[in-house]
């Protein structure tokens, strides 16, 4: 039987990157092709696995929305505060905050470089196990 071990690397690092590329393709098409609102963050869904932000804005048809957004940096956030986001017209729910004061783009980096070193770990060792 062949050694596995150098797939458990390989498959967790693809998986990173896979949810890294899908966060940063819809924040990219919104932030390309979205309209644009002002928002307030008005508080937080948390559940055991995840917190996410509640955002209030107005469509430009006068829609009054409360999108979720999910973004690291609600830590940083406070009940109340001004923000911009991005909203597809057709799906004015799935919103993302766009410009915050604290608002941040290193943990996508953060994951994007964990999930290509382990790809790159997964390779080495699939190498060195499988030659």
């Amino acid at each position: 039987m062949a050694d596995l071990y150098p797939l458990l690397p390989l498959l967790a690092g693809a998986v990173i990157l896979w949810i890294v590329a899908r966060d940063t393709r819809l924040e990219l098409r919104l932030v390309r092709h979205g309209m644009r609102a002002k928002g307030r963050v008005i508080g937080y869904n948390e559940t055991s696995t995840a917190s996410r932000m509640i955002v209030q804005f107005r469509t430009e048809d006068g829609q009054e929305v409360h999108a979720e957004h999910e973004n690291t940096g609600w830590t940083a956030s406070r009940a109340g505060e001004i923000v911009t986001v991005a909203y597809d017209p057709d799906e004015p729910a799935r919103a993302r905050i766009v410009s915050a004061p604290w608002l941040s783009h290193w943990v996508r980096g953060l994951f994007g470089g964990l999930g290509a070193i382990l790809v790159l770990t997964g390779l080495l060792l699939g190498y060195l196990a499988w030659r």
